[in-house]
This record gives C-alpha cells, structure tokens and sequence, in this order.
C-alpha cells in the first residue's frame, strides 16, 4: 500500500513540472515594457516639460522679421500712368521688462511638471504592487489546487480501501457512500479550482502582455521578523516620501502660482521693442528713396477695468487653491489610517503564520494517528476524511498567511512611500529557483 506521502510526492511530480522559472523580477521587467498606465503617465511627464518650456519661452526675447514687396500702379488726372514696385523689411526684437503675469505661468508650469513626475512615481509604485498582489494571487491560486488534488489522491486510495473492505463485508455499504460523496465534492472543488486559476492567470497576463507559463514559488517559512520598522517614524516621514502626497502637494504649489498670475492681470506691463526697417515705399505707397528707421521704445500697459474678467479669474483661482488644499489633506488622513492598518495587519499575520504553521503540525500528527485507527478498525471513513480535511485545511491557511504576509508588507511599503525595485528584488530573494508550471 503507498502511503499518503509517497502518493502525493507522486501526484506533485505530475503537476510540478521543472522548466525555467519566471521570477517575480523578470514578470516585472515584462510589464514595464506593457502596461499602458506607464506609457501614458510618462507622456504626461513629457507634455509637462514641452509646457515649462513655452512658459518659460514667453520671459525671452521675441524676435520677428517680416517683409514685404509691392507692385503699385498709380494714375493721376493729367499725368501719365505710373507703375513702380517697392520693398520693405522689418527686424523687431521685444523683451518683457515687467510681466508678473508671464512669471507665474511660468512658474505654474514647473509645479504642474513636478506634479507629472510625482504621478509616474506613483504609478511606477501602484504598478509593481499590482504585480506583486497578481503574481502571488496566481501562486495562491495554483496551491489551492494542488491541495484539492492532493486530497483527491488520498481519498481515492482510501476508496480502494472501502472497497476491499466492502467485499469483505467488514465495512457497512454506507462509509463506501460517504467516501464516493467526498469525491464528488472534490471534483466540484477542483472544477471551482481550476476556474479561479484561470482568472488568476488571466489577471496577470492582463498586466505582462504574455501568457504566463512557469512562475517561482514562495520558498517555505521565507518570513522575517520586524521587516516593517517603527510606525511613528513611517507616519512622520509619510509626507516625504509617498510620492502621491508629493504630487497633491505640487498640485496645490501650481494652484498658488496660478492665483498668483491671475491677480498679476491688475499689474502694469512694461516691454522694451527694438525695431529696423528698410524700405522704399512711402506714404499711400507712394515711391521714395530707401530709407533705413531704426526705433527703440520702452512700452507701459496698466489694466484699468475688464468688466470683472480679472476678478472673477481671481476668484476661481481661490477656489481651486482651496480645493487642493483639501485634496491633499483628505488624501494623506486617509494614507495615514491605510498604513497604520498595513502596519498591524503585517504585524499580525507574521504571528499569524507561526501559529498556522504549528496547526500544520498538529493537524498532521492527528490525521495520522487517525488514520493508524482506522487500520484497526476504531476509527471510522467519516472521522479519517475528517481529519484529513481538517489537515489540508491547515496546510491551505499556512500558505495563504505566508503569501498574506507578503502581499501586505508590499501593500505597507506602497503607503509608506518605500515600494521600489529593490523591494521587489528582496521579495524576489524568496522565491526557489525552479519553476512551478502553471496549467489547471
């Protein structure tokens, strides 16, 4: 008779096959070069600067040239007719002396392409946890059904064993009922399996762009202790660091710059103009000698009334500087709530994987000594299905705290403003070499 160990060695060695194994890095490296959320908040960043450097272009001198060139005929009441042709060229610089306006675009710009450079950090973060949460979401999903397999494999040879035992009639026809009823449920469970592995997938591709084949598991008991550092120090440095904080921040920078330009619409503009002509065309287009004008001119222009155009724009700026203020203030409340609980559920899911692991233990020890019983005909099918529900049971809640555990330190580090690629590469560090074959 095989033992449960040796047959679910046996059914590992059909569904684990060894191939390359695609780590939590490389799955990474496959959804940069695809996820759109990066492409478009990169784009963003570029239109940022192309923005920063028009503002900044109208501080510049402007500089235009244009000519033009005529071809006039001209008749007068006893004179003969008179056709002529003439050219003018103009070369005019103009620099703004004083735009207060002009100034605070400018400066509205720069905040405005910080807060796109903060928004692809951020989004650069989102992303890797996505990853994270769907890569191990997959391995979840993969364990789950191994462990209905693995029972499935059990209970089948333990209906070989009712079934001789039948036959002999040394058990009652109804623990051979019980035993083919736990295999059809098994049959639901894996089809139910089978469907949540394929979503799981599909979630992951979703993000890759590329059918997922093999994927490194989760090495056994990988958790370190106090990983997650002290809170009051994370919550103190939380405004720092969390890069969607910084981009509300810059948000609420760029609406005060442009409160600032909109007042400056009641401020004088002061330009200096450099001008040079040259032309041959006189008055009413008349011909005349080539002349050469050279012109420089300091211009004042001060807004007397704009039928309140100016103080509305004013108003509305207020507005929206209020508006970011409060956006960044419920944002970071709610950040600061979000990682204290990421903070505590890290924390107790480490426990939380100790103690599964010690049930594991027991629970094995019971279904063996269980199982021992029913050699002897003291134990019943229904109590040895029982334990060993309840001992797979175990081994599923040990795994699902162990990659808990995982997903929610990343979840923290996301908050905390600490998800980088060298985080993925120390959860990377966990994982085994060799590669689990995904395939229900």
């Amino acid at each position: 008779m095989i033992s449960l160990v040796k047959k679910s060695i046996v059914c590992f060695c059909l569904v684990f096959q060894v191939a390359h194994a695609q780590d939590l890095l490389e799955t990474y490296q496959q959804v940069l070069k695809s996820d759109p959320r990066l492409l478009i908040d990169s784009l963003a960043v570029e239109v940022g600067v192309a923005r920063e450097k028009q503002s900044f272009g109208q501080l510049l001198p402007q500089v235009q040239f244009s000519s033009s060139a005529t071809s006039t005929t001209r008749r007068a009441e006893g004179q003969p007719i008179d056709h002529y042709s003439g050219q003018r060229y103009i070369l005019s610089v103009r620099q703004p002396l004083l735009d207060i306006a002009k100034y605070n675009a400018w400066q509205h710009s720069k905040s405005v392409q910080k807060q796109f450079q903060y928004q692809y950090e951020d989004t650069q973060s989102v992303v890797m946890l996505d990853t994270v949460e769907r890569y191990f979401a997959l391995l979840k999903a993969r364990d789950d059904l191994d462990l209905i397999k693995e029972e499935k494999v059990a209970v089948l040879e333990k209906k070989d064993q009712i079934s001789a035992l039948y036959e002999k009639r040394l058990v009652k026809v109804t623990e051979l009922y019980e035993i083919v009823a736990h295999l059809d449920m098994l049959e639901s469970e894996q089809v139910e399996g089978q469907r949540l592995l394929a979503l799981a997938k599909a979630d992951l591709s979703e993000l890759t762009g590329e059918p997922v084949q093999h994927l490194s598991p989760l090495m056994e008991r990988s958790i370190i202790e106090n990983e997650v550092g002290d809170i009051n120090t994370h919550v103190e440095q939380l405004a720092a660091r969390n890069a969607s904080l910084n981009a509300l921040d810059k948000s609420i920078d760029a609406a005060r710059k442009n409160l600032n330009q909109q007042k400056a619409g009641h401020y004088p503009v002061v330009d200096l103009q450099l001008s040079k002509q040259q032309t041959n065309i006189g008055f009413e287009n008349s011909l005349s000698a080539i002349t050469d004008t050279e012109v420089a001119s300091v211009s004042l222009s001060m807004p007397i009334f704009s039928g309140g155009t100016a103080s509305a724009k004013i108003y509305e700026a207020t507005q929206q500087l209020k508006i970011a203020t409060a956006g960044y203030d419920q944002e970071y409340r709610r950040l600061e709530k979000e990682l204290k609980d990421e903070y505590f559920n890290v924390r107790s899911i480490n426990r939380r994987v100790a103690a599964t692991e010690k049930s594991v233990e027991s629970a094995e020890k019971s279904y063996r000594s269980i199982e021992k019983s029913f050699g002897f005909g003291i134990a019943t099918t229904s109590d040895v299905l029982d334990a060993q529900q309840l001992y797979l049971q175990a081994k599923q809640y040990f795994q699902q705290a162990e990659y808990d555990y995982v997903v929610s330190q990343a979840r923290f580090s996301y908050k905390a403003g600490l998800l980088t690629y060298d985080s993925l590469s120390d959860i990377n560090a966990r994982l085994k070499e060799s590669g689990l074959a995904i395939k229900p």
